[in-house]
């Protein structure tokens, strides 16, 4: 059987978002459908979207592949959990609010990508990721 990083990356940032919503006495659902294409979970009866990746250090910046804003932008709520790398040890849950900035990016593959820069105001750092977590975000991130 073939270890797909990316997938098991996105299931714990997944499950981390849903643990830290418990938490916050929010009723989550995830979806059971892998290939939702609106939501990956439901919080309080609204969509959540999460996204679990290395950010793109260089730009200080999240980046989406270009058929994932639109799935996004209409999410009720969007998270990015942020997985450390060697240029960046640090992990961290955001929530990204409706009218974020964005732009594009190319990527040192070529591939270019709607890019969030980490500095505004519509990108909130809610927690850092610490301990067993971060841990399994480091072993799973794949570098962009």
């Amino acid at each position: 059987m073939i270890v797909d990083n990316k997938k098991i990356l996105g299931d714990i940032g997944e499950k981390i978002v849903a643990n830290y919503l418990n938490e916050k006495d929010c009723k989550v659902k995830l979806s059971t459908d892998p290939w939702d294409n609106k939501k990956d979970m439901r919080v309080d009866d609204k969509s959540c979207e999460v996204k679990c990746q290395v950010p793109y250090v260089l730009e200080k910046c999240f980046t989406l592949k270009k058929n994932q804003l639109n799935k996004c932008l209409s999410a009720d709520h969007f998270v990015i959990v942020q997985a450390p790398c060697k240029y960046l040890n640090e992990a961290a849950l955001w929530s990204i609010r409706k009218g974020f900035e964005y732009g594009t990016v190319r990527l040192k593959n070529g591939d270019e990508r709607y890019s969030i820069p980490m500095q505004q105001d519509a990108v909130v750092k809610k927690m850092d990721i610490v301990g067993k977590d971060k841990d399994l975000l480091r072993t799973y991130a794949t570098e962009v």
